[in-house]
């Protein structure tokens, strides 16, 4: 590889961690705002009723924490150029993060069937717990595709195990690296807005 290729390599690799850090912060705000204004419609009193979040939801926080363990074992796989094992951890990721969206459409069903529903009529409690998370649900949904994609190009590289992927210019290594920091930030934001919700809607 020549100098300016390298160069280019690099400055490209740059661009793509700092877009992923943008989105980060920006979808930071957008929760942080969401909760705020959370606060401030508890705070006005009125017909706001608490309620008790589903067992489900407590489910779906573990099949998360434990889909960023397998994330994290396929990406350190990758850089140690083990496809094998690369496959399987993003599989697995793959496999969790699928669960994890499963248990949370169960949830808003339980939570339906309890007469919370999606109206500010007659507890406006509701509808901020629905916004909330699926807002965070439609975020992974959208890092699943990306994570199908990885785990399909896994597959490739682990039937040909001959073809050598540069560490630091593979697509797959790339990918990974991008997937991991965008898959555990969405892990940690879901922890919050967990125990957030669990204690606000007490």
């Amino acid at each position: 590889m020549s100098t300016s290729n390298l160069k280019y390599t690099i400055n490209n690799q740059g661009a793509h961690r700092f877009t992923m850090w943008l989105f980060i912060l920006t979808t930071s705000m957008i929760f942080a705002g969401l909760t705020s204004a959370f606060l401030v419609r508890k705070g006005a009193g009125g017909a706001w009723t608490a309620f008790s979040i589903p067992e489900t939801f407590k489910v779906s926080t573990l099949l998360i924490l434990l889909s960023s363990v397998f994330l994290q074992v396929a990406h350190v796989a990758n850089k140690k150029k083990q496809p094998l094992l690369t496959m399987l951890g993003l599989f697995f990721t793959l496999v969790l993060g699928i669960l994890f969206c499963i248990y949370q459409i169960q949830g808003w069903q339980q939570l339906t069937d309890t007469g919370i529903y999606l109206s500010f009529n007659p507890n406006p409690a509701g509808p901020f717990f629905y916004v909330i998370t699926f807002l965070h649900a439609a975020h992974l949904a959208f890092g699943l595709l990306f994570l199908l994609v990885a785990f399909a190009y896994s597959i490739y590289q682990w039937r040909k195990p001959s073809q050598e992927i540069n560490s630091n210019t593979g697509i797959l290594t790339i990918r990974t690296d991008l997937l991991t920091l965008f898959w555990h930030f969405m892990g940690i934001l879901w922890v919050y807005l967990y125990f957030f919700l669990s204690y606000n809607l007490k």
